[in-house]
């Protein structure tokens, strides 16, 4: 009776996995889920629909533009080395990161005039209303990194 129960209770969580995780289509071998297209869904409709609440054709459709993400991703990481890779997640990281910091027109303009021999073209500085916001990146950029390694461990040996 252990036995059985103990089976019945692995079936039960095998299927309520599956179910939370259904396969809608593959590309490639590579299976889509339903939770991929409600994710895309909720961005797209702002939450106002679910896969399941969609007619055949939409459902083709998301299985379509889902499946073009999936063999973008997928063949960009084979073709990509390491080293590529970990410089496009680097960039990510920090584009992600730096969204949420702000840096005011006052701190882009004191870098500009602690630094006017960077903004300088062909001999003649190039106007403040031409490099803020290069600044203003730079300057959240910065940052991100002084957070980082305000946290970091370095060791010399």
């Amino acid at each position: 009776m252990k036995k059985l129960l103990t089976t019945l209770a692995v079936v039960l969580t095998l299927t309520t996995a599956v179910v939370s995780a259904k396969v809608i289509g593959t590309v490639n071998g590579y299976p889509i889920t339903e939770k991929e297209a409600n994710k895309l869904l909720k961005v797209l409709t702002k939450g106002k629909l679910k896969y399941s609440q969609l007619r055949p054709k939409d459902k083709k459709e998301i299985v379509k533009r889902l499946a073009v993400d999936k063999l973008v991703i997928k063949t960009a990481y084979r073709s990509l080395s390491k080293k590529e890779r970990d410089f496009v997640i680097a960039n990510a990281y920090m584009a992600k990161k730096t969204r949420g910091i702000k840096v005011s027109d006052a701190e882009a303009k004191k870098a500009y005039d602690n630094n006017k021999a960077l903004f300088k073209k062909n001999g003649k500085l190039v106007p403040f209303s031409k490099v803020k916001n290069i600044i203003k990146m730079q300057l959240r950029q910065k940052k991100v990194v002084d957070k980082l390694m305000k946290k970091a461990k370095i060791v010399v040996k």
